[in-house]
């Protein structure tokens, strides 16, 4: 039944219809999209990272808005999207070692959600854990004034992870697409200005 719904869910989704009209891989690419409009971040960056990149929805939209960046994607699973802009890690980024790499970049995104079981807060408490897992890895590879971009789902802990972006960071904000559905915990965080 459940999955019966989402068919059904898919099928009217405007945002599902768009990205098979304009040729995105997902509809996540239109987060990104009104999350750049907002912020006015793509366009700045010359060297992006970026975690959970298959199927390669926000690296399209990046490629579209900068024609001269470079983007290093990480993932398990394959990506689709192909271009010469991007170097693709077919691996788990938890597990790489990016200090030996000896690489910084001035924007680090993430789509990436652990998957969910169903019951809110402990969905919420992995998503948490998975941040900070991030904020650990780039407060090495970030560069100074660089900005960080992840996903958050709505719950207990949110203030704890503001707060620890917050000695990293000159601003933070929070902000929901409106490509995002309604029924979903989903918001977006937008770090500024690394400083450390």
């Amino acid at each position: 039944m459940k999955s019966k719904n989402w068919l059904q869910r898919q099928k009217n989704d405007i945002y599902v219809k768009k990205a098979k009209n304009e040729g995105y891989l997902s509809r996540s690419a239109y987060k990104l999209i009104q999350i750049d409009n907002k912020y006015k971040i793509l366009k700045k960056s010359n060297k992006i990272l970026e975690l959970g990149s298959a199927p390669g929805g926000w690296s399209q939209v990046i490629c579209n808005i900068n024609q001269k960046v470079t983007i290093h994607a990480f993932d398990i699973l394959e990506m689709k999207f192909k271009h010469s802009q991007i170097k693709f890690f077919k691996k788990n980024f938890l597990k790489y070692n990016f200090k030996a790499q000896n690489e910084k970049y001035d924007l680090v995104l993430s789509d990436v959600a652990p998957n969910t079981i169903g019951h809110q807060s402990t969905d919420h408490l992995r998503i948490i854990s998975l941040i900070e897992s991030m904020i650990y890895t780039i407060e090495n590879i970030i560069l100074p004034n660089g900005n960080f971009i992840c996903k958050i789902w709505n719950g207990s802990q949110d203030k704890m992870i503001f707060n620890q972006l917050k000695k990293m960071f000159r601003k933070i904000s929070n902000f929901k697409p409106d490509s995002s559905r309604n029924e979903s915990k989903e918001m977006y965080i937008i770090a500024q200005g690394f400083f450390i």
